[in-house]
């Protein structure tokens, strides 16, 4: 019997080592590349609980080290050609994720042998670590974050690679990235869009699809942005699912609220002033932002003419987003020009809604 539990506690001791990892590899990127104090504050407490549960099935013995055997391991030299490449900051979360759900199962299974009660909590914080894992990987849940959103199209990238302005304006400060392209045929808004996927998942900003759900759904996009005349919301939520990040344009009250009704995730607000990226119809101005501020509950973007200099007067009126084009990615530093903005943006709060 002593043998028996002293290999289970070997097993036992190598997952809660293994667990606690990947707890606070997930809570870095919580903390650090999400700046979401919520769910670093969850794992932080996984990692807590995991403490407790390692003294539980100790019992002040120390049999758990005792039966600790690290060059005997024979898996310390099993490893896959994926574990040892990763495509981004995301899929460095995703992957301790999984490690710490799978690790807890591993826990949980071998400590039914001798401690149902340990074998309870090890169970229950497995679903912690899943609705972890549900809330802070969703691209609805990130949007809480965005405050900065950069719109990306090539014609204004004065010749410069379009992945490489992208990158400027993340390392700047934007948190969404809405890729628009209005002249560019399927296949080659498609290869962009994948372009930018990758770009996007490995600085830990979301990519967002201007009016096209097919090119969105095939590039792996967090979302779509939708005008008044392309796919409604709903269809494209059906489409694209329950967790993609839907945007609507908007510039009056009647079709914010629309908007909302039907499930967007947020909304375009302007055009706010006169524009180097369009000719609006109409301009929507500063009053329609205060108009969204007193009554708006999704997020919403003032978008058209944005720049430094006219932040502030969006900001008076009410906005704490902002959805900028030519500012950023036309400037000579785009990355400094992302930042001059963002630093004009409040903080994100952990109360923010999202849709």
């Amino acid at each position: 019997m002593a043998i028996r539990w002293s290999r289970t506690l070997r097993i036992i001791d190598a997952n809660l080592n293994r667990a606690r990892e990947a707890a606070r590899v997930a809570e870095e990127y919580a903390r650090f590349a999400l700046d979401s104090a919520e769910y670093a504050g969850r794992l932080k407490q996984v990692r807590h609980k995991l403490r407790e549960l390692a003294a539980m099935l100790d019992a002040g013995s120390g049999r758990l080290a005792a039966a600790r055997d690290t060059p005997g391991d024979v898996g310390r030299e099993l490893s896959t050609p994926a574990e040892k490449q990763r495509g981004g900051a995301s899929e460095v979360a995703i992957a301790s994720l999984k490690r710490l759900q799978e690790a807890l199962r591993v826990v949980e299974e071998y400590a039914k042998i001798e401690h149902s009660e340990a074998a309870a909590v090890a169970e229950k914080l497995r679903y912690e670590a899943y609705a972890v894992e549900s809330g802070l990987l969703s691209p609805r849940n990130r949007l809480r974050h965005a405050r900065l959103c950069v719109v990306v199209t090539t014609k204004l990238c004065r010749g410069r690679d379009v992945a490489e302005v992208t990158q400027a304006a993340i390392r700047g400060g934007a948190g969404m990235i809405q890729l628009r392209e209005k002249e560019m045929d399927g296949a080659e808004f498609l290869a962009l869009a994948k372009r930018l996927r990758r770009v996007t998942a490995e600085q830990a900003a979301l990519l967002i699809v201007n009016d096209r759900v097919d090119i969105a759904a095939a590039s792996g996009a967090d979302g779509v942005h939708l005008g008044q005349t392309d796919l409604p919301c709903t269809e494209a939520r059906k489409l694209l699912g329950a967790n993609a990040v839907i945007g609507v344009s908007t510039h009056e009250m009647g079709e914010a609220r629309g908007a909302a009704s039907d499930g967007a995730d947020y909304v375009g607000a302007g055009a706010v002033f006169h524009t180097q990226t369009k000719v609006p119809e109409r301009l929507a101005g500063l009053e329609y932002i205060r108009a969204l501020a007193s009554e708006m509950e999704i997020p919403f973007y003032a978008i058209g003419g944005i720049n430094a200099d006219t932040v502030p007067s969006v900001l008076e009126a009410g906005a704490s987003r902002v959805a900028v084009c030519s500012a950023i990615i036309g400037a000579d530093d785009v990355e400094g020009a992302a930042r001059s903005i963002r630093n004009l943006l409040p903080a994100p709060e952990e109360s923010d809604k999202v849709g």
